[in-house]
């Protein structure tokens, strides 16, 4: 592989071979032209000015890039990595858009021959709102779903890694980044949480369509993508109002993550939760500390911590965490 298929970065420019990039914070300019979506959510904990990206580069050969619809892509043998950005006009028809959107993924995965959708990301402006009486992120929900029936993906079979966070109502745009490829994933369950796609309808009318992990074979290494994981025990939000309980109970259901991950890697090289490199998104930036704190207490100093103030799906919910780690095969 030309280089990791996973990596961070405070250079916006440090990765112009990568397949594309998900950046927080200021952007320097000029910006090398691949696919990025510049997240609307700030960055916390850095100085000012600066920012943080994710490059992402799966797989190795030739990459070609182009656009459809809109979506700004580029692929490789390997790995397919596109953004998609659309300016809401309707508020309350989040459902419909949303549903257009990730058609057009499929219809692009189709079109340049990755059938598999390994992880995608959903920013999505002023999530808890609720125009014609039902919230956005509900409403992302019924679209998304209606995307997954019409392509035929049962999301048991077909459900991405995946997280849907809120953003300010003044971007006024909804943000979508995926990752798909040619070799089929390992779709992971948590065994202390119930599916996300077999919530029961007090969640909403329609349940959420994501994984909680994906494992993908990569060539010659294992790339592990962790859905945004908070403080759930079976399908109900745990210690609400208590941001440190909420990210020691995060970090259990990562663990557990972590063991189902491991279970498809030989004895003795597996996955470890200090070696990952994490997104934490809080509701409150004043709880930035004291979660920064639990996991240097659990975890060790040194991790590869980033931290975006958004709002997490579930409004009792303070803390959410994604990660993604990358493991060569022995």
């Amino acid at each position: 592989m030309s280089r990791p298929p996973f990596s961070t970065t405070a250079e916006a420019n440090a990765c112009p071979d990568a397949l594309g990039q998900i950046w927080f914070g200021a952007l320097p300019q000029p910006a090398t032209p691949l696919p990025r979506l510049c997240v609307h959510a700030p960055l916390l904990r850095a100085a000012e000015g600066a920012g943080l990206g994710e490059c992402w580069a799966p797989g190795g050969g030739a990459t070609q890039t182009g656009t459809q619809q809109n979506i700004h892509y580029r692929h490789n043998d390997t790995a397919l990595f596109g953004v998609l950005e659309l300016k809401e006009t309707d508020p309350a028809a989040l459902a419909t858009q949303s549903d257009a959107l990730y058609r057009q993924i499929f219809a692009l995965m189709a079109a340049t021959g990755f059938p598999h959708l390994w992880r995608t990301w959903n920013y999505l402006p002023d999530i808890h709102a609720e125009p014609g009486g039902l919230e956005r992120y509900r409403q992302f929900n019924l679209g998304r779903q209606a995307a997954f029936d019409a392509e035929s993906r049962a999301a048991a079979q077909h459900a991405p890694a995946a997280c849907a966070l809120g953003v300010s109502p003044d971007a006024g745009v909804i943000q979508i980044a995926f990752l798909a490829g040619r070799r089929a994933p390992i779709r992971l369950e948590n065994p202390r949480q119930t599916s996300a796609y077999h919530y029961p309808r007090e969640y909403g009318p329609q349940s959420p369509t994501f994984s909680r992990a994906t494992l993908v074979p990569l060539p010659d290494a294992d790339l592990l993508l962790i859905s945004g994981t908070a403080s759930i025990v079976g399908h109900q939000s745990r210690h609400p109002g208590s941001v440190r309980a909420q990210t020691r109970e995060t970090l259990a259901n990562l663990s557990a993550l972590l063991g189902e991950a491991n279970a498809h890697r030989p004895e003795g090289f597996g996955f470890r939760l200090s070696q990952l490199a994490y997104r934490i998104y809080v509701r409150h930036p004043a709880d930035t500390d004291a979660v920064a704190r639990e996991l240097a207490v659990c975890l060790g100093t040194g991790l590869n911590l980033s931290f975006v103030q958004a709002d997490v799906c579930r409004q009792e919910l303070l803390v959410e965490m994604e990660a993604t780690g990358v493991l060569p095969r022995p």
